[in-house]
């Protein structure tokens, strides 16, 4: 019991302790970024490897499906070796600048290879020490966090305010894939077959002196296909449970105890929270989309909005607040009311300005257009949503 929790705690810290070192790469200066690949993020993933294991301790035992695991990883590398052939020869071939001399050679092997290996140890021993109750989930966090961890293209993505298909593949698609099967390699198979895979899907762009000439898009997606393929042969090969086994497992979840309460609470959980963010409660989120705000909110943040009604804009906003209203296209937007005067009506109209501008907004807004009182936010949180609405604009 106290090596389970070990595991679950390890898995929260490594997750936590990558995904910061991650984030922080999407936003540290140019002239800080070799620091950080050379020394800074080798170091946080050496520390975390030794900790995992120091942890966890060693682990000897055979793995079941060794020979299969590895079989199928050398098969995996030779298919993906033999379709770059078939697309060089249908596309051409090109050199490959990363491999222009050793120097560059040596610094993709330290910054990205060191990551490679270090990354892979970590997922293998996490997921083969978890018990049988947490293991979905650590897997599930490990695939994500550690594919978060190569999705470096993703600085070009909140740098634009558009996403291109073939770099969304590329930065975010593909590193995900070769994650989730990793996880698989890792749990059915040997680290060899993890480690074997692994570098070879991600460290080709940087020591293979000739590559294909085919675009960043059909390189995602080669990759991608390769490895589902080589998933789909593996679960197949290594699938030792017999039809009659497989028809008494179903008959017995068939007759078992469903668990009503938890999956009626499971439900009302959810359905809250989709509430909450659709905007049916007092308090609702916001997503701010522009620099505007920059001083006090910047792009990417998620606000959390008071709402307020028509007929209390008059009571309960004042000077100094940040609202959340409609401009005089109806188009929302989070700005700060700087003053307020009175319409022909005797109606109130604020003026309002982004924190980051000098300049007040040029149409002042009615009493009746003010939609909320911002009372929080939170930095970064609203990225996801700035992602999937790029790709669906």
């Amino acid at each position: 019991m106290l090596r389970l929790h070990n595991n679950i705690k390890l898995t929260i810290i490594v997750s936590v302790a990558l995904a910061v070192m991650q984030t922080a790469f999407m936003f540290i200066p140019p002239d800080a970024m070799r620091l950080y690949n050379l020394v800074l993020r080798p170091l946080v993933y050496a520390v975390l490897t030794v900790a995992v294991f120091v942890f966890m301790g060693f682990d000897a035992r055979p793995v079941r499906k060794a020979h299969s695991a590895n079989l199928i990883a050398v098969m995996s590398v030779a298919l993906f070796g033999i379709i770059l052939l078939v697309a060089s020869f249908l596309s051409g071939a090109g050199r490959n600048l990363m491999t222009a001399n050793s120097a560059i050679v040596a610094h993709n092997l330290w910054e990205t290879g060191s990551i490679v290996i270090l990354g892979e140890l970590i997922r293998f021993k996490l997921i083969k020490s978890a018990g049988q109750q947490n293991r979905v989930y650590i897997i599930a966090v490990l695939t994500v966090v550690l594919a978060y961890g190569h999705m470096n293209a993703v600085r070009m993505l909140i740098d634009g305010n558009v996403i291109v298909w073939a770099v969304f593949f590329e930065a975010i698609f593909r590193p995900l894939v070769i994650s989730a099967v990793l996880s698989y390699f890792a749990v059915e198979g040997t680290f060899k077959s993890v480690i074997l895979v692994s570098f070879v899907y991600k460290m080709t762009p940087y020591v293979v002196p000739v590559l294909p000439d085919i675009s960043q898009l059909v390189w995602a997606l080669i990759t991608c296909g390769t490895l589902f393929v080589t998933a789909v042969i593996y679960r197949f090969v290594t699938n030792e449970k017999r039809r009659n086994m497989k028809i008494r497992e179903k008959r017995m979840l068939k007759y078992a105890k469903k668990p009503i309460l938890s999956n009626a609470v499971t439900v009302v959980v959810v359905a809250v929270i989709i509430a909450f963010f659709v905007g049916m409660f007092p308090v609702y989120p916001v997503v701010i989309l522009t620099g505007s705000m920059a001083d006090t909110a910047p792009r990417g943040s998620l606000v959390f909005v008071e709402r307020v009604p028509p007929g209390e804009a008059f009571i309960r906003v004042g000077e100094g607040e940040v609202i959340h209203f409609l401009n005089h296209t109806g188009v929302p937007y989070v700005h700060r009311v700087v003053d307020f005067r009175w319409d022909a009506d005797g109606n109130r109209e604020y003026v309002t300005r982004g924190d980051a501008s000098d300049a007040a907004d040029p149409f002042p807004v009615p009493q009746y257009d003010v939609l909320g009182i911002v009372r929080a936010q939170l930095p970064f949180f609203g990225y996801p949503y700035i992602f999937v609405r790029s790709i669906l604009r």
